[in-house]
């Protein structure tokens, strides 16, 4: 079961679209794939930590990709995706992300 769709992931989507486009489109990928079902975290909670990863990725904060890596292997952990998966992000979000992206913390 995918992460649901709210007028709130509506409006922060097309926000994210508006600043990156590709970002925008692995954010949906994102969401497609987690099973919020297996976290103990809500779903709201969980929607509004993917948007807010992904959108410091799109604006290629310092730093952004290397949380999100943290943050999704954190779910990875509880079941909610598989290793394979989230390397496949960070990869993806290694190109959008800008060079400061993937500083080490």
């Amino acid at each position: 079961m995918p992460l649901p769709v709210t007028p709130y992931y509506e409006r922060r989507l097309r926000d994210l679209r508006t600043l990156s486009p590709d970002t925008a489109a692995l954010l949906e990928r994102i969401a497609l794939e987690l099973q919020p079902q297996v976290l103990v975290t809500s779903t709201q909670n969980l929607e509004t930590q993917l948007l807010d990863y992904l959108q410091a990725v799109g604006q290629q904060q310092a730093r952004s990709v290397t949380r999100l890596a943290v943050w999704l292997n954190t779910v990875a952990s509880a079941g909610a995706l598989t290793p394979q998966q989230v390397a496949t992000f960070v990869c993806e979000a290694a190109t959008f992300g800008g060079p400061s992206g993937v500083v080490p913390e």
